[in-house]
């Protein structure tokens, strides 16, 4: 009752205050806005990267960059694609994701993200699978601006026509040279003799032309041997590249020649008549040729086994020098001549007898082979040969006036005797296995390699020449070989006769293997054969310090301010370490222009 009375004696007082002071919304702590509820505000959800992301036919990673404002507590972002082609979105600070490679047509998704009621979307793009093209061989293909040559009537056979022709893109200089930077194809074309009436050139007979790797100088034949492609460089010099294949087709108003040498196609066109002028050449009707030297090799029955001995017979007028090698202005006949088996403790002699020249190779008795046997002559210098040919056939006679022989060569009757002393050498000591071996073909009797200790070959001033076979052993494997020379004639020398990829025509870069097994990148080990240092060695111009490589390794590539490095380290036969590292230019064998520094290349 005191509280009562106390609030109504109040109460007029109260009511008379509220009369003169305005009226203030209510506020405190159960009120809206009251100072313990904050103001919530919606989440916000944008996307910061691109909208649409493309991809190429390989994929790859995706990312996709977002804010996220005022996110709620229990409340998680998502993002989902339907496509099988991109991975799950990972959701985190941003969305990653994967799309897989592509194996057909353009294809187009999206991504979805969201965060309660807010969402955007990312398309994916991703381009379709582009259908790389097979690699196309290497094509040389112009159209030639000249068709000339020469014609040589019989001089090198009787029965057809020589016609040495060149198609060109810019022609020959005015000595009749190559010139700089152009391109040649030269052809070495038998065909039907001209019977027209005497003329300073002579038509190219109409007709298709095809390779000859038999050098039978048969009519509508290329012969191999005297046809390549040569592009020159700055200096008018160039390497010949042999054909593989080859074809010449002529008619009244073009010529189209194709052909192919590794893995280079060529295609040459020429329009108009080729211009082939009548070169007089004055043909001896006889040669004779009495020799005032004659020596020969004698390899037993090592290239037919007990049933013929082999002897390889030189004659000339000039003989050989101190080295062994031929003279200037020699004329050297060679034949290889097969017999019936001797007794060498008899003595090694020529059997008496009739031998025949054999173009089918049969290595019989009395028999000689036609692929060794060749008619040549050397230069003033000594080292170029300024003529020659292979024996086509006749007959050499063995009795007790000496040796007699005739012979037709390019159509020429030559007709050869020796009344002397023949010097024979017996090198059956020196031959080991006939085909490259499996570590050093070991010789009969002693060892090959004369060295006695480890060696660091010297290369100071060498180059590197190297000389291409093609797929030589027939085993699916271009076949090069090449040498480190020294440029002074004095010095070591390396050689190697390597197996390489059958797609690096033109080129040996690579490492390879010293072993006989005949695989890719591997080099051949070092042997005899036919009296010829054969595949892989080292030797010094002395000719006494020699070693085969019988395993081992070595690398040829490019090098930085030179066309090639060359390194190596390989054992010999008698377990010597060789080893050996040079860089500098490297030119073709044909850049030597001698027989006497070619024949690290040459066999028999």
């Amino acid at each position: 009752m005191k509280k009562l009375f106390y609030l109504l004696l109040a109460l007029p007082m109260i009511l008379a205050a509220c009369e003169e002071a305005p009226v203030d919304e209510p506020t405190g702590p159960n009120t809206p806005d009251g100072p313990d509820t904050p103001v919530v505000e919606e989440p916000k959800l944008t996307l910061t990267s691109e909208a649409t992301l493309s991809f190429s036919e390989e994929g790859g990673e995706g990312v996709i960059t977002y804010t996220l404002e005022n996110k709620k507590e229990g409340v998680e972002l998502s993002a989902t694609c339907e496509a099988d082609w991109v991975s799950a979105p990972v959701v985190g600070e941003t969305i990653t994701f994967t799309v897989s490679a592509n194996e057909g047509e353009a294809r187009q998704t999206k991504i979805v993200v969201s965060y309660e009621t807010q969402s955007f979307e990312v398309a994916i793009a991703q381009a379709a699978k582009v259908e790389t093209p097979a690699p196309t061989p290497n094509v040389v293909e112009f159209e030639a601006q000249y068709f000339v040559g020469q014609y040589y009537g019989s001089y090198y056979t009787p029965t057809a026509g020589n016609y040495y022709v060149h198609l060109s893109d810019i022609g020959f200089d005015e000595t009749g040279d190559f010139m700089a930077n152009g391109q040649y194809i030269t052809l070495d074309i038998y065909a039907p003799l001209y019977e027209g009436e005497e003329s300073s050139y002579v038509p190219l007979p109409i007709g298709t032309y095809n390779l000859d790797k038999d050098g039978t100088m048969a009519q509508w034949t290329i012969d191999h041997r005297y046809s390549a492609y040569t592009k020159t460089d700055g200096t008018a010099d160039g390497d010949g590249l042999q054909f593989d294949e080859a074809q010449l087709v002529v008619t009244e108003n073009d010529a189209v020649f194709t052909g192919k040498s590794g893995e280079v196609t060529y295609r040459i066109t020429f329009t108009g008549e080729a211009v082939i002028a009548n070169v007089e050449v004055e043909k001896p009707e006889e040669v004779i040729f009495e020799a005032s030297e004659s020596w020969c090799f004698y390899y037993g029955d090592y290239y037919n086994p007990g049933v013929a001995d082999d002897f390889y017979l030189f004659f000339s007028d000039l003989g050989v020098d101190a080295d062994g090698y031929e003279v200037a202005n020699g004329t050297y006949y060679r034949f290889d001549v097969y017999t019936t088996p001797i007794d060498k403790a008899n003595g090694i002699a020529l059997p008496y007898g009739m031998y025949l020249i054999d173009p089918s190779e049969s290595l019989q008795p009395n028999s000689i082979s036609y692929s060794a046997s060749l008619y040549y002559i050397m230069d003033e210098y000594g080292e170029e040969i300024l003529d020659g040919g292979y024996i086509n056939s006749g007959y050499l006679l063995v009795d007790e006036t000496g040796i007699h022989g005739e012979f037709s060569i390019g159509g020429v009757k030559h007709v050869i005797s020796y009344e002397g002393a023949v010097e024979y050498i017996d090198v059956t000591d020196q031959l080991g296995d006939d085909e490259p071996g499996d570590g050093g073909d070991e010789p009969v009797g002693d060892y090959y390699s004369t060295l006695t200790s480890d060696y660091a070959c010297n290369f100071d001033n060498h180059t590197l020449y190297y000389e291409y076979y093609a797929d030589y052993y027939e085993i699916g494997f271009r076949n090069w070989t090449f040498a480190l020379i020294p440029n002074d004639s004095v010095g070591d020398t390396v050689q190697f006769d390597i197996l390489a990829s059958p797609t690096s025509y033109q080129e040996f870069f690579g490492d390879y293997t010293v072993t006989g097994d005949m695989g890719a990148f591997t080099a051949l080990p070092g042997t005899i054969e036919a009296g010829y240092m054969s595949y892989s060695w080292f030797y010094t111009e002395d000719g006494v310090t020699m070693a085969p490589f019988v395993e081992g390794t070595l690398s040829v590539s490019p090098a930085t301010g030179a066309d090639a490095s060359v390194t190596f380290e390989v054992k010999d036969d008698r377990g010597n370490t060789i080893t050996g590292s040079w860089s500098g230019s490297m030119l073709p064998a044909s850049a030597l222009q001698s027989t006497r520094s070619s024949v690290v290349f040459r066999s028999k």
